[in-house]
């Protein structure tokens, strides 16, 4: 299924829609597939990109949250870890398990015996892991690894007081932003409509009785001007942190707060030597705080931190304290005869806020670390407001079912007697998925083979192949056609990609702007700096298509370049950071 980037016609947006989302991530896209799939006329409206808020800026694992067992958190667990199981069989393509360790020493805190006790519960919670996986998605028992067996598995490892560590599975979601998108595809492919980088400025609204009725939105394409008046019979609020920002046009409490909490990853060096780790680490230090080192496309990626967010009016970024905390923390954790990570050791650094739940709209602010990563479902009725909802907290594993609780309370209430079809989407892969609970590696060969034809290495193959699932074929086509879009877009990083990604990107995939296409169609904006001759590459291919003259190229790239080194500098130069 095709995203156009002219967006849909005013035919399209002039109907009244029977759900309209606010919020492009990981929830506002679950509400939207759940819904389209079951038949709903369905509109999605963003201020910016899909997942460009937080959804793509995650520590790119679908699990269970172990460490919310430390919480009490028993029930965020088990949905979480049914939830991971269902995402995994829907698109095998996207998803890798991956073994993680939880090393003990003497001094940790919890102890050896309450690690593995959460480990073990985190198992018996776990239960229904492998029903109808395949083999290269079946998760193992967690095992014990003896010190020894440890310092092979992570060198790098502190040696002083180590016991050993727990080794269990979680699933790596390899690309976030391309997995969001795939779910997008598939509720575009049902019928639902989206508008990107169009912001809500107001609720269209009447009295009835005491009560504002919603009838729907106004809106404004930030990047055209243009702007939209969207009817529908009910309204999501899945804004995410700022789903008290959306209501606050309406100018009355209607008991929605929240804690914004910053999560910072780094990607550096890899840890131990190219190749030589293999697992994810939970690495504790003994000053409490912790850090994951996962391995990822070729390093290290290393996060997240959890700050809670002073002042929510400041542009969220990653400045030199977040970077520097975060490497102080993994290198407290690194034995004497590892090199300490450094900030030039750093290639990249993304930035998301958490959505966390606050009681009480006047809340203190609270424990980011410790809040409760559950998801809660505001219906505004309560408070003299119809037709709209809102959606707190929550997180990428639970998005799913958040979307199918979501629209089985709109069909109870505001859409009741609505004439749906049946959608079964615990069971149901992406509109990309080339088969549902199967081994992704004989699709990723053959994928490999057809692109040998063109003149494509396996490896290439194979990255188009997890990126794009079935749709490969389109992108094989342009290269068909155009052979000279088979180029690799550039060859630092150990980057995949091909300029015929940049041209799907825009033509396919609803890109707008440099930073739609180089940040979350393709991988090179991922893997550390895009130099100003790649970002000008990849606009002369697309700007054309997105009817720019020579001009607006070069002043495009430009400009992309200059947002992307002030962003850099922010976490690279401690002097900028602090002003």
């Amino acid at each position: 299924m095709t995203l156009s980037q002219q967006g849909p016609s005013h035919a399209d947006l002039s109907q009244v829609f029977d759900v309209l989302v606010i919020g492009g991530g990981i929830t506002g896209v679950g509400v939207a597939r759940e819904a389209a799939g079951r038949g709903l006329r369905t509109l999605l409206v963003d201020r910016g990109d899909f997942g460009g808020g937080t959804s793509a800026a995650t520590t790119k694992y679908i699990h269970g949250g172990i460490r919310y067992l430390e919480q009490y958190d028993f029930k965020v667990v088990r949905e979480s870890l049914r939830e991971r199981r269902i995402l995994a069989l829907g698109a095998p393509h996207l998803v890798r398990q991956t073994q993680f360790i939880m090393p003990a020493w003497r001094w940790s805190k919890p102890p050896r015996a309450l690690i593995g006790a959460g480990v073990a519960l985190y198992d018996v919670l776990s239960y229904d892991r492998n029903r109808r996986a395949p083999d290269a998605l079946r998760i193992p028992h967690p095992r014990w690894l003896s010190r020894k067996q440890l310092m092979r598995s992570v060198p790098w490892l502190d040696t002083d007081g180590l016991q050993g560590g727990f080794a269990y599975h979680d699933t790596l979601n390899m690309h976030p932003e391309r997995l969001l998108l795939a779910y997008v595809k598939s509720a575009a492919a049902d019928g639902a409509v989206f508008l990107t980088h169009t912001e809500v400025t107001g609720f269209i609204q009447h009295s009835d009785r005491g009560n504002v009725v919603i009838d729907g939105v106004t809106a404004r394409d930030v990047l055209g001007g243009v702007g939209y008046t969207l009817r529908a019979r009910v309204v999501v609020n899945a804004a995410g942190p700022w789903i008290d920002r959306v209501l606050q046009p309406l100018g009355r409490p209607l008991g929605v707060a929240v804690n914004r909490s910053k999560g910072v990853h780094v990607l550096t060096r890899p840890l131990g030597g190219p190749g030589r780790v293999d697992a994810a680490v939970f690495a504790r230090a003994k000053s409490g705080k912790h850090v994951i080192v996962s391995p990822w496309m070729g390093g290290s990626f290393i996060g997240p931190t959890d700050t809670p967010l002073a002042d929510d009016s400041a542009p969220v970024v990653a400045d030199n304290d977040d970077v520097s905390s975060i490497l102080s923390t993994v290198n407290s954790t690194m034995n004497a005869s590892e090199q300490a990570l450094t900030i030039d050791d750093v290639v990249g650094a993304t930035v998301g806020l958490r959505p966390l739940i606050r009681r009480g709209e006047q809340g203190d602010g609270g424990n980011t670390y410790s809040a409760s990563r559950r998801h809660e479902l505001y219906h505004h009725l309560d408070r003299g407001v119809a037709n709209l909802w809102s959606i707190g907290g929550g997180k990428w594993t639970t998005a799913r079912a958040t979307g199918e609780q979501m629209v089985d309370e709109l069909l109870r209430h505001e859409l009741k007697g609505t004439t749906t079809r049946r959608f079964d989407s615990e069971r149901s892969g992406t509109s990309t998925t080339f088969a549902w609970a199967q081994d992704a590696a004989p699709f990723l060969t053959g994928v490999a083979s057809a692109g040998s034809a063109l003149g494509l290495d396996a490896a290439t193959g194979e990255h188009l192949g997890r990126l794009y699932g079935t749709e490969y074929a389109a992108i094989i086509g342009l290269i068909g056609a155009t052979p000279s879009l088979a180029e690799r877009i550039t060859t630092e990083h150990g980057c995949l990609d091909v300029l015929a990604q940049a041209v799907y990107a825009v033509t396919a995939e609803g890109a707008r702007t440099l930073s739609d296409v180089i940040d979350r169609r393709l991988v090179v904006g991922t893997l550390g700096p895009v130099s100003r001759s790649v970002i000008g590459r990849v606009a002369d291919t697309v700007g054309p298509l997105l009817g720019w003259d020579d001009t607006r190229c070069r002043n495009e790239a430009d400009a992309e370049f200059a947002r992307r080194s002030a962003l850099e500098l922010l976490w690279r130069d401690p002097v900028v950071s602090t002003g």
